[in-house]
């Protein structure tokens, strides 16, 4: 069995890369993950938009707590191998190897699978386009780190030139108050997608809760 991980991009339909979107159009069966706490996927109506009509849509529903129990993914896997019909795609929005759901699941499959990885473009390049802002130039250097990590963006304040901040939905204002100082702050939300914003924060206050957002911290220039 072949399975192709489908980086979908930002949430743009037009993103999606070539090989993509042929990808959809060509195989039989696409696994579609969504949001056990949201019972939404923002990944539907791209595949739709690229699927054959008599494709078969699988939706998958992920359990987005920080501590999932395993048996809950082992299913998961074993719905990847029963249901798949021949080649099949698996879904995901940005680039798969970025805090994909596809990783979360990799080892669990019980068939033997042929993975193959279609990239995507992510969310961190997209905002970054989206501001016509510059994530590095000549030596500079950058770090990726959930909004969670308090600890760990803070060691990186003292390293890096560039800190993008992922699933900005906790500690907005704590990373504000550790990076203001010696970075200028962007906060973007949904890229390319419905309800996308982009704040200056020194400028404003940002009081979202939304799990698709970052900061994008580019250290001052002295």
């Amino acid at each position: 069995m072949k399975l192709y991980v489908v980086g979908l991009g930002p949430g743009d339909e037009e993103l999606i890369t070539i090989r993509g979107a042929k990808i959809l159009k060509e195989v039989r069966t696409i696994f579609i993950p969504y949001s056990t706490g949201t019972n939404r996927s923002l990944a539907e109506n791209i595949v739709k938009k690229y699927a054959k009509s008599n494709s078969k849509l699988v939706l998958l529903g992920f359990p987005m707590a920080k501590d999932v129990n395993e048996n809950e993914l082992k299913k998961i896997g074993e719905k990847i191998c029963n249901e798949s019909e021949g080649d099949s795609a698996f879904v995901t929005l940005g680039d798969p190897t970025l805090y994909s759901t596809f990783f979360r699941i990799k080892d669990k499959l019980p068939c033997n699978v042929n993975v193959e990885i279609i990239p995507g473009v992510s969310s961190v390049t997209a905002c970054a386009s989206k501001a016509m802002i510059s994530l590095a130039n000549s030596e500079d250097s950058i770090s990726i780190i959930p909004a969670s990590r308090l600890d760990s963006i803070e060691k990186a304040s003292e390293i890096f030139e560039t800190i993008i901040v992922l699933k900005a939905n906790e500690n907005i204002k704590e990373i504000a108050q550790m990076l203001s100082n010696k970075y200028d702050l962007l906060y973007a939300r949904r890229c390319f997608m419905n309800d996308e914003k982009l704040v200056n924060m020194e400028k404003e206050i940002v009081n979202d809760k939304d799990y698709f957002s970052m900061i994008i911290a580019l250290r001052k220039k002295r």
